[in-house]
């Protein structure tokens, strides 16, 4: 059964000057705004990359694309049985033909959604060379990478995911007393599309990772982010875990993005979880907090 991460919504404070932000500096494209959110593509397809939703920071929902209507329903019936609740879905999305959105258990929102063929999309991958949205001369983020959320129990929201929807998880970090601190998991070839890290109360999301082409384009984007007077909050680096190239930084919003390049590969079959215990390491930014002021819930 194909599933995929396909946009992420996040919560922001001001919706015009967060559309401001992410087209003038992270060169998104706005594909639709209503009154309370907005719609934008990194640029090499039609598809809904991020979602900006009015009102606070943080988490506002997750959603993976499926090939078909039954899918959907089985997906959905299947988190319904593990005690998930269905959620009224706001108006239609670009792009998508049918989309169920439901509440886990952890209070985070998941979407399945089928989306709509693009006839004018020239590649069904993302081509550095060659973005199919022949108006746009230069894309800086090819795509959405993956989303870290942040919960108060890693291992009940990561063995929920496995259990209902398939979900592999390669690697697990234990603290001390033998709890999940982090977990990583995967429904493509790609190491994680979603990561767990625990977090206090009422924290939804740790960050949105976005997709570049390699070291070249992270520092470009790190010195015009810089441009604009932001912070890199730690990076360039390589993790250990998952192997990608690294770069975080905050947003004027309150949320935390990550730069992400060469994610390993790894095979869809199940293997046994590989655990991590000690110190996550200098170059991983796993051991480090948001700021309080940053640190709040959707």
């Amino acid at each position: 059964m194909a599933l995929w991460l396909t946009h992420v919504g996040v919560r922001v404070p001001n919706l015009k000057d967060s559309i401001e932000f992410h087209t003038s500096v992270l060169g998104l494209t706005v594909l639709s705004r209503e009154s309370d959110r907005a719609y934008l593509s990194c640029g090499y397809d039609r598809s809904v990359d991020l979602c900006l939703v009015t009102g606070g920071t943080g988490l506002d929902h997750v959603a993976f694309g499926v090939t078909d209507e039954r899918e959907l329903d089985t997906l959905a019936s299947r988190l319904l049985d593990h005690g998930a609740e269905l959620v009224p879905s706001a108006s239609p999305e670009p792009g998508v033909n049918k989309a169920t959105r439901l509440r886990l258990p952890s209070g985070h929102l998941l979407e399945f959604v089928i989306i709509e063929p693009d006839p004018e999309q020239r590649f069904t991958y993302p081509h550095p060379a060659a973005p199919p949205m022949t108006h746009r001369s230069v894309v800086l983020l090819i795509d959405l990478d993956h989303v870290t959320l942040r919960h108060t129990d890693v291992s009940g929201l990561a063995l929920f995911l496995q259990n209902s929807l398939g979900f592999h998880i390669p690697d697990a970090r234990l603290m001390p007393d033998g709890q999940w601190r982090a977990a990583w998991l995967h429904v493509t070839s790609q190491h994680h599309d979603l990561a767990i890290i625990r977090g206090d109360a009422g924290e939804t999301l740790d960050h949105v990772a976005f997709r570049v082409s390699g070291i070249e384009t992270m520092k470009y984007l790190a010195d015009r982010l810089a441009s604009f007077g932001m912070t890199i909050e730690v990076g360039p680096g390589r993790h250990s875990i998952g192997g990608n190239l690294f770069t975080y930084f905050w947003t004027p919003d309150g949320n935390r993005y990550e730069l992400s390049a060469e994610m390993a590969m790894v095979s869809n079959t199940a293997s046994p979880t590989r655990f991590w215990g000690g110190d996550p390491g200098l170059f991983s930014p796993w051991g480090i907090r948001p700021p309080e002021s940053f640190r709040k819930g959707s």
